[in-house]
């Protein structure tokens, strides 16, 4: 469902916590002030009203899972999420829901906790982190999804099917 420069996240142990990833890729955007006159003889402000609008960075803060089979595991997968994010140029990462693609840059990780005892020698590993990453709307893939007439089934992040249709109406 997600990629990360191409590669899908479940092979890197990575996984979002139920209803973080989307609310924090949906989020709008702040538009950067516009150009603007007080004229002491006007009420109000006169704003430009033909330059276009731009927007300020968007920081998001998903939580995320990092699953391995074993303590040997989570590091080698912790090394590779590292090395993905530390890019200078920042990595894309891919919602193939959306049909799109953000570039991000890693900020920091202001948390981290096992949700298992480290010590386990046998058994799966599970950790819980969070991550803060940048959208500076760098221009990305967008994939366009169509609707057959008939409609489609569409998976939820929850897991959910829901069938979509579309109604035309004709005026």
């Amino acid at each position: 469902m997600f990629d990360i420069n191409a590669e899908n996240t479940e092979e890197l142990g990575l996984y979002f916590k139920r209803g973080s990833l989307f609310s924090e890729l949906l989020k709008l955007p702040k538009p950067k002030p516009r150009f603007f006159n007080e004229w002491a003889t006007e009420n109000g402000k006169d704003y430009d009203t033909t330059s276009p609008t731009v927007y300020e960075a968007i920081t998001y803060s998903p939580t995320c899972y990092l699953v391995a089979d074993s303590v040997e595991d989570l590091l080698s997968k912790r090394s590779a999420i590292i090395q993905i994010l530390s890019a200078p140029s920042g990595f894309t990462f891919g919602v193939k829901l959306f049909g799109r693609e953000y570039h991000l840059r890693y900020l920091d990780s202001p948390s981290f906790r096992n949700l298992t005892p480290i010590a386990t020698t046998n058994g799966k590993q599970y950790c819980e982190f969070a991550l803060n990453l940048e959208n500076n709307f760098q221009p990305t893939n967008v994939d366009a999804i169509w609707i057959a007439e008939g409609g489609a089934e569409i998976t939820t992040e929850s897991g959910d099917n829901i069938w979509v249709t579309i109604k035309r109406v004709q005026y």
